[in-house]
């Protein structure tokens, strides 16, 4: 067993953020992040996932479009390629974990020995016609959606399409490592919350087509 002092890990600087290193293994990486009073780490985009914890102080987090101010004792959950950013907007000094699962090094190596993987469920959705002058609104609800999607286990990709054939014909694709996971997210409340607002937008309902992945070849 290893013990590690998580108060010898503290790092503060002048400028910019103090950063030590916990933990970095293949399938686990952790850092502890030191803010002082007025300190942020600029906007990126998770290269894995990330579980934030905050271990001390008060941190106001910025994840996707979401805001939210979070003090010792809370848990933050980052999906893979989401912006974030971390601003120490409080009077006192503020220190957090950040936690990688994978490591992201294990996981571009993944990535990469990833491209013929087989098995995964795939769902193809063609829109109908977007009504008069609602492109702009629908876009947004797709970011938003997608946003909420990623969240659920199993979700790869969520990924919107526009015809090249001078019409507003818009599709999308959503890949999920599986059947049950992808239907669990299809038949979530928070799904069918979602489709109500975009039908709103759209002139009929969204046509849905289902398959699963029998090979991939990528460069």
């Amino acid at each position: 067993m290893e013990r590690i002092n998580l108060k010898e890990k503290e790092v503060f600087k002048k400028e910019g953020r103090g950063m030590a290193n916990v933990v970095d293994e293949p399938y686990l990486l952790i850092n502890q992040v030191c803010l002082e009073p007025g300190q942020n780490v600029p906007e990126h985009q998770a290269n894995s996932n990330v579980t934030l914890q905050v271990v001390s102080g008060e941190g106001t987090f910025f994840i996707g479009k979401e805001k939210v101010k979070a003090g010792m004792g809370n848990l933050l959950r980052v999906p893979l390629h989401s912006p974030m950013s971390i601003q120490n907007e409080s009077p006192k000094r503020l220190v957090f974990l950040v936690i990688k699962t994978p490591h992201p090094d294990a996981a571009q190596t993944d990535s990469s020995e990833d491209k013929n993987r087989e098995g995964r469920f795939v769902n193809l959705i063609k829109f109908p016609a977007l009504k008069p002058g609602k492109e702009k609104e629908f876009r947004e609800w797709f970011g938003r959606s997608s946003e909420l999607f990623a969240k659920h286990p199993g979700f790869i990709s969520r990924t919107l399409l526009k015809s090249t054939e001078g019409t507003e014909q818009y599709a999308a694709v959503v890949e999920h490592e599986s059947k049950e996971t992808f239907m669990a997210m299809h038949l979530s409340d928070e799904r069918q919350m979602l489709f109500k607002k975009v039908e709103t937008l759209i002139d009929g309902m969204p046509e849905p087509h289902f398959y699963e992945v029998l090979t991939t070849w990528r460069k």
